[in-house]
């Protein structure tokens, strides 16, 4: 229960953040200041989002991300450069071949990126020490990217219920030995 209420006062802040006078006409969103240029790298922005998040080949990575690239889940840093980010995403397109991540919402502001997102799976393959189950996972999650100056991702937060992942592999929750 927590976890959602997390996820949502993220997404908050993050619209809250940006102070950008927009309006919607159609499809398209008109910033009032008319500032083509801040359009065009919102627009640059949000396609690397776009590319970033469905990235099946470790090698694309490569101008996506700075040499010292950090990732935190949870608020534990688990990649810390590039060649650990590599080795996560092989991870988990080795463990979950058919992998997909959707959108469900995103926001460029300045130079980051909150994205709401989806991510489906089967489990067919070796995921860490976990064997293939079969089983299918859909989890909702929430990343905050920040930007360098060249448009490549510095760092990446993502919180996400890892006990949901977890239970859908077929794990379950224990309760503790009290005595």
């Amino acid at each position: 229960m927590k976890s959602p209420v997390i996820l949502f006062m993220f997404m908050v802040m993050g619209c809250i953040s940006c102070k950008n006078d927009s309006k919607t006409v159609g499809n398209e969103i008109i910033t009032e200041n008319n500032d083509s240029q801040e359009i065009t790298e919102k627009n640059k922005l949000q396609s690397s989002i776009d590319a970033y998040l469905n990235i099946k080949d470790e090698e694309e990575i490569n101008g996506m991300v700075t040499d010292n690239y950090i990732r935190n889940m949870n608020g534990i840093p688990v990649v810390t450069n590039k060649s650990e980010l590599k080795a996560r995403i092989n991870l988990y397109t080795t463990g979950f071949p058919d992998h997909n991540i959707s959108l469900s919402n995103s926001n460029v502001c300045e130079n980051e990126g909150y994205v709401n997102w989806v991510f489906y799976g089967t489990h067919t393959g070796q995921f860490a020490d976990v064997t293939a189950t079969g089983k299918k996972v859909k989890i909702n999650g929430f990343s905050h990217l920040y930007f360098n100056e060249e448009g490549q991702i510095y760092q990446e937060d993502i919180f996400y219920n890892e006990l949901e992942f977890l239970q859908q592999l077929g794990y379950s929750l224990v309760a503790p030995i009290l005595e």
